[in-house]
């Protein structure tokens, strides 16, 4: 068997444990030694297997203690996204049309999970991102926040996890789009989500306007772009 095969074939073997199993996050995987003997491969091809699994976030390694199974984690996939997809607008056009028809989707039914106390928690965010706007601070970190809390009472991890894997995607992206500082009122427009939501109405539709200024922002690139014969989505000479 090839050396790429052999690779392939041990990935494998040690995903079908983990499987056959039944380890869970957080479970820990036998001494090198006896996982290698049970998969009938090599310590070498372990190794690499094991290495390889770390890298795409199946598995951890754990100074002094182990291999242990992975939480799910979106993460692996961003650090490993290449370098051409976090420019120009046409992948930004791709990211945000995802992430808006993901959040439109869930926000009708995240709303019949929500009460008094996260109304509060969802405030005081909206006044954090107000306070950061008005002294000229960064807001990503609030704003980040703010769609964590927003789905978290639908208890969905996986739902959590592309929400978290949306949002990192759209601001590493939207960061290679020229900014439009007059139209740019973050705190104004996660305020009307959360009065909506108050209100019990009109949470489409303020989730809509709360992406208009992404959209925004890539007309006037897309503009830039046909003015300089550009395609869209490509990198200012």
């Amino acid at each position: 068997m090839r050396h790429g095969e052999m690779f392939r074939e041990s990935q494998e073997r040690l995903r079908s444990y983990i499987e056959d199993h039944n380890l869970a996050a957080g479970d820990a995987l036998p001494p090198e030694a006896k996982l290698a003997e049970d998969l009938g491969i090599s310590r070498l091809s372990l190794r690499e297997a094991t290495r390889s699994l770390q890298t795409l976030g199946v598995i951890e390694a754990r100074p002094g203690r182990g291999l242990f199974v992975s939480d799910f984690s979106f993460q692996p996939i961003l650090d490993q996204l290449p370098y051409g997809l976090a420019v120009g607008g046409a992948a930004l056009t791709e990211v945000l049309g995802v992430r808006q028809a993901l959040e439109e989707g869930l926000i009708e039914p995240a709303s019949k999970r929500l009460g008094p106390d996260d109304f509060d928690e969802l405030d005081a965010l909206v006044d954090e991102m107000a306070r950061r706007e008005a002294t000229g601070e960064p807001v990503a970190s609030i704003d980040r926040e703010f769609h964590r809390r927003l789905y978290e009472p639908l208890g969905n991890k996986l739902v959590s996890s592309m929400i978290d894997l949306f949002w990192e995607l759209l601001h590493r992206l939207s960061d290679s789009v020229p900014e439009i500082p007059a139209h740019r009122h973050p705190a104004e427009v996660h305020r009307k989500i959360v009065n909506a939501l108050r209100e019990g109405h009109g949470l489409t539709a303020a989730m809509r306007a709360h992406f208009v200024h992404i959209h925004e922002r890539l007309e006037a690139i897309e503009s830039t772009d046909d003015a300089h014969g550009r395609k869209p989505g490509s990198s200012p000479a």
